[in-house]
């Protein structure tokens, strides 16, 4: 284990699970709840242990060791999301999440092996507790020191003036008697010291009776990594500033390692640790760097280099790159995919990776123009899980070929080790001659080809990268002519991205 307090005592496995919770919704029937705990799709818990909402999937047994995320404090999903996004072999792991705010569950319906506790508040014991809630958002709503937000979420320690109403802070329009679960028992109940556990603690205050009690009781045994976050500013019952900073010593004297997650910043504390660049030894050319053309032998001819942006629609990048393919040519091809695609169909990426280059773009395609506008958190989240789908299929990608350049795309690629191509012309073009109604799509097919093709030929005559876009079906329908030009009559060497950067 990771983490661990005191002697270590022979592995016991706990593997004992609990009744769903629609057994137990009758007991909680005497609570008064407000109706939008009421009305809400989140299945009201009670503390036994583990309680599973109804209409959540129980997660399916495995033989040996298991691999599991609580995620307590789990708000909008973000920490869900991220983990799945970034975390090494992240999709297997079975995450519990605890959440008090019955509004975010529609947050966590699209993910699957994963179980939502919700409305439950875990604490330092078993029973029920008053839970402050943020109300719906509307025009007047107030604001939280000073900033327009709205955080989801809630807290079952609050100060005066969050509670007073939602004008005068934070989210506190809702106050509402929820169930609470002892988490140090329900860890010890629920998991396995012979599973790996990752535990995630982000819960305003909470946290401080919650490791308390598991010190105590030695549950860190059952934990293998832990992220948390202190909320020193939060008022909570009995635990002064001093006795506060005693349980941080407390935690150092037992070996207790917190690290840092920020779910809706996208970042862990250990997220370049886990990510290092592993970029082929041999790969040409450096991390940031921007390369449009291809380099020419002193005497030779010009280069020129085929890449493919593929996009989602699976149908239409099969179709293209099994046409390219099909040419006699054989010509070298790079494929840049985004890393969504590569998770829906690993299948088809393994089989391109065995003939042709994969490069990456982002791992999932934003509106025209939205790319550059992210912020770097951000960028680093999205080729982080482009990269590591890539990954799980075999494939270590060392190209990048973004929608959209910055000074902030630049240096993410530079970071995670990327180089950056920037194709020296595209179909369909995005600048210069572009195609219109009145110049190119009221024409049949056999009229459009032929100025596709002298468009590209224009741009292109001196070599370089020359990109089609798999969206556009007018790149399936002029590829062969195109090949045939670019075998046959163009004079050029075609060349693969590696060789075009040598």
């Amino acid at each position: 284990m990771g983490i661990t307090n005191g002697n270590t005592p022979s592995k016991v496995i706990f593997a004992v699970f609990g009744m769903f919770l629609g057994y137990g919704l009758s007991s909680l029937q005497h609570m008064s709840l407000h109706s939008a705990f009421e009305d809400s799709p989140c299945v009201q818990s009670r503390p036994v242990p583990m309680a599973v909402p109804q209409n959540t999937p129980r997660p399916q047994q495995m033989d040996g060791p298991r691999k599991i995320l609580l995620d307590c404090g789990a708000n909008v999903a973000s920490t869900v999301q991220l983990f799945r996004e970034t975390y090494p072999d992240g999709k297997d792991y079975i995450i519990h999440s605890f959440e008090l705010d019955a509004r975010l569950a529609p947050y966590f319906a699209s993910y699957s092996n994963h179980v939502l506790h919700c409305p439950v508040a875990v604490a330092g014991e078993d029973g029920n507790i008053t839970a402050y809630a943020e109300s719906a958002w509307k025009p007047d709503k107030g604001k939280v020191a000073g900033k327009d937000m709205q955080w989801g979420g809630g807290a079952i320690y609050a100060s005066e003036s969050e509670k007073k109403d939602e004008i005068h802070g934070r989210r506190f329009g809702i106050k509402n008697v929820i169930p609470m679960v002892d988490l140090s028992t329900w860890i010890q109940t629920n998991t396995a010291l012979e599973d790996y556990v990752i535990f995630k603690l982000d819960v305003e205050g909470a946290e401080y009776e919650i490791l308390e009690k598991m010190i105590k009781e030695g549950t860190f045994k059952w934990i293998d990594k832990f992220y948390g976050e202190f909320h020193g500013w939060t008022p909570v019952p009995g635990w002064s500033t001093q006795r506060k900073n005693e349980l941080r010593n407390t935690m150092k004297t037992h070996g207790v390692n917190m690290l840092d997650w920020a779910g809706e910043h996208k970042r862990y504390q250990d997220m370049e640790t886990i990510h290092k660049v592993d970029i082929p030894a041999d790969t040409p050319g450096a991390a940031g760097v921007v390369y449009s053309n291809c380099s020419r032998s002193p005497g030779g001819p010009a280069r020129l280099a085929l890449t493919v942006q593929v996009g989602m629609n699976r149908k239409a990048a099969h179709k293209l790159v099994e046409t390219i393919g099909a040419h006699l040519s054989n010509m070298p091809v790079t494929l840049f995919v985004f890393g969504d695609f590569a998770q829906d169909f690993p299948d088809l990426i393994t089989e391109w990776a065995g003939r042709y280059t994969i490069g990456i773009r982002e791992s999932a395609p934003m509106p025209t123009g939205h790319w550059v506008l992210q912020n770097a958190n951000v960028m680093r989240m999205s080729l982080m899980s482009a990269v590591q789908r890539m990954k799980e299929v075999e494939v270590r990608p060392a190209y990048y070929y973004p929608d959209g350049l910055s000074k902030r795309v630049q240096d993410t690629a530079k970071n995670r080790g990327l180089r950056i191509i920037q194709p020296t012309t595209k179909f369909p073009p995005n600048l210069g001659t572009l195609l219109r109604e009145d110049n190119y799509y009221r024409y049949r097919d056999v009229e459009r080809t032929p100025k596709a093709l002298r468009i590209l030929y224009e741009r292109i005559s001196k070599g370089g990268i020359l990109s089609l876009d798999s969206d556009h079906p007018d790149s399936y329908m002029i590829s062969a002519f195109l090949m045939d030009y670019l075998y046959e009559n163009s004079g050029f060497q075609l060349v693969d991205v590696n060789d075009c950067l040598k």
